[in-house]
């Protein structure tokens, strides 16, 4: 089973209570969602030329390292039916990680993000207008790194721990975020373009089983394909591939790699060698760059695994196996 492909249900344990504490309108608002045995916030900063912010985050035994969470492509919530009997997470490890107490565990929501997504996850489909009309690299970058800093500012946080875990899309932000945020120490990557999303799409078509002639064609597709998009950047309304033009456009400018290059954080880089979404090969690349550049990095090349890591054959105790790595690796740091 994808992970990226269904929802990922995670059953929060028993409710003992919420409690709420809203201020008013354009006030910073916190609410506080209780469990057995542990408790996580949802903090909604005021709009600061732009949407209001909202992010989550589980509060630890004692003061804890910071591991945040970075969600793939689409606009799935990382959350949805808290304060309700029907509580589930779709972001894999989450809410073990919380539970555990010992780090303070963090997610953040997508800029003008829906309540749920209706269409394909993964895609922009069912994401409505607001958000196709502003979403991109840029703004969610700008949201992730002011959610950070606030975060960051708590009482209950190890500033000087910081961990940034990108799924998929998410790599991308993550390795944007270590670069923008020096406090960013640690960054571990799951299924991650290694350059750009433009060169993804050339390596895929290079990998490809086809002639030459017909990867001519493919190529020559994609050409007109990406024209199209550069033509009309900023476009919320014009899909390809399953999501507006400014999305893509924003994307393509952006290399996970050389964005790591211009931080301090180590690495740790999990990938499924049988990826059909990001081209392993596009992996390989941002590590050897990395790597050629004297940068402390791990390589985790999961053999059979898909995108999500999943084995051929396998299920999520594999993938669960797959994030317990990487806390060891952080906790050894």
């Amino acid at each position: 089973m994808s992970i990226s492909a269904h929802r990922v249900i995670l059953a929060f344990s028993m409710a003992t209570a919420l409690a709420a504490s809203l201020p008013a309108t354009g006030a910073q608002q916190r609410e506080t969602f209780q469990f057995t045995g542990w408790s996580l916030d949802r903090v909604t900063l005021p709009a600061d030329e732009g949407p209001a912010v909202s992010y989550y985050l589980s509060t630890p035994k004692a003061k804890a390292p910071l591991v945040l969470f970075v969600q793939g492509s689409g606009c799935t919530p990382p959350f949805s039916g808290l304060g309700t009997d029907q509580r589930s997470s779709a972001i894999f490890n989450w809410v073990p990680l919380a539970a555990s107490g010992r780090y303070a565990v963090m997610a953040v929501d997508k800029p003008h993000q829906p309540a749920q997504q209706d269409g394909e996850a993964g895609s922009a489909a069912g994401c409505g207008d607001a958000f196709n009309r502003s979403y991109s690299y840029d703004t969610w970058l700008a949201t992730l790194r002011r959610a950070l800093r606030h975060a960051l500012a708590q009482p209950e946080i190890d500033a000087g721990r910081v961990l940034v875990i990108g799924i998929s899309e998410g790599g991308a932000l993550a390795a944007g975020l270590a670069r923008a945020v020096p406090e960013v120490g640690a960054v571990a990557l799951s299924g991650t373009s290694g350059t750009t999303q433009l060169y993804d799409f050339v390596a895929r078509i290079h990998q490809g089983s086809g002639s030459d002639a017909d990867k001519a064609r493919e190529l020559a597709a994609l050409d007109t394909t990406v024209a199209a998009i550069l033509a009309d950047p900023s476009s919320g309304s014009k899909f390809a591939w399953g999501h507006p033009y400014r999305r893509w456009s924003s994307f393509f400018a952006q290399s996970a790699g050389d964005n790591l290059l211009q931080s301090k954080a180590r690495v740790y880089i999990a990938t499924g060698m049988q990826d059909a979404s990001t081209p392993t090969l596009s992996t390989e690349v941002m590590a050897a760059q990395l790597r050629g550049q004297g940068r402390d990095v791990t390589m985790r090349r999961v053999p059979t695994a898909n995108h999500d890591l999943v084995p051929a054959g396998g299920g999520y105790e594999q993938v669960q196996a797959e994030y317990d790595a990487i806390m060891r690796w952080f906790e050894r740091g």
